[in-house]
């Protein structure tokens, strides 16, 4: 965003000029507010399925290596019976 600089005002003509320049400057960045105001919507659901998606992941993985490691005494159970009846 630029900055306005007022420029030297010695009459009337340069005042009005200067006012001109000044709602010129306001108008612009009415506008690249506007623009930048209809971005957020997209750029929060961006923001957020980004924070959302790994939590998900992670919390699924974490919940499926729960579950595999519950069936490591199983596992054990079975392979002690094979080893028994090949014995």
């Amino acid at each position: 965003m630029s900055v306005f600089s007022t420029p030297s005002i010695n009459n009337q003509q340069d005042l009005q000029n200067a006012i001109a320049q000044l709602k010129g400057h306001l108008a612009s960045q009415e506008k690249d507010l506007g623009e930048r105001a209809a971005k957020i919507p997209h750029q929060l659901f961006k923001k957020a399925s980004g924070a959302i998606v790994p939590a998900v992941l992670t919390t699924a993985s974490l919940a499926g290596a729960w579950n595999i490691l519950k069936l490591v005494p199983v596992a054990q159970s079975l392979f002690s019976l094979f080893k028994k009846k090949k014995a």
